[in-house]
């Protein structure tokens, strides 16, 4: 009978022994979920008081929503390279999809710029607008292909300012096999009839 006393015991030490590790485990995995509510309700917060006009620092292990959210804060301020500094940001979030909207977004931003440029009749300021719009459209669209709306803004931004072949590249080329130049070599939104 004490051989099958002390199976009963040891038996008993065991599962006590398990359900204490069950019982760690459980808070452990509580912890970690009561942590990533108060991280998301912090960062909710953080995007409501942005999209609300408040200025706002973000901690540096924010999550993609909220440096989208800060980014697009500070370019609808015209705090465009700030806003745009927060691409490294986004990438090490590791988050494709959020640094392609990022990019599609400073894009716009730099192409708004463009445009205000434009009607102002400063191309001077315009055009390095233009070229860094096309860059980031170009990134958007290496990460999401399918986006027709950068594909678009692509589009426009290259009739705005032409690019230019690198010194030494026509060199290169045959005369003969050049496609005729149907935009002028100025900067600028075509005018009048095809």
């Amino acid at each position: 009978m004490s051989a099958a006393m002390s199976a009963l015991r040891g038996r008993g030490i065991l599962g006590t022994a398990l359900l204490g590790a069950l019982a760690l485990a459980a808070f452990a995995v509580a912890a970690v979920s009561l942590w990533q509510v108060w991280r998301d309700k912090s960062a909710n917060a953080l995007i409501r008081g942005l999209v609300a006009g408040r200025d706002l620092e973000i901690p540096a292990d924010a999550p993609p929503e909220l440096i989208h959210a800060r980014a697009r804060f500070l370019m609808s301020h015209v705090r465009l390279e700030e806003g745009e500094g927060l691409v490294q940001a986004m990438q090490r979030t590791g988050d494709d999809a959020a640094l392609a909207r990022l990019l599609y977004d400073v894009g716009n931003a730099r192409l708004r710029a463009a445009f205000r440029g434009v009607e102002d009749q400063d191309v001077d300021e315009a055009v390095p607008h233009v070229r860094v719009a096309k860059d980031t459209y170009r990134r958007a669209l290496a990460l999401a292909p399918g986006n027709v709306d950068a594909k678009v803004n692509l589009d426009l931004a290259m009739r705005l300012v032409r690019d230019f072949p690198e010194l030494g590249e026509e060199a290169t080329e045959d005369p003969k096999s050049k496609p005729k130049n149907l935009w002028t070599e100025l900067p600028g939104t075509p005018e009048g009839l095809p």
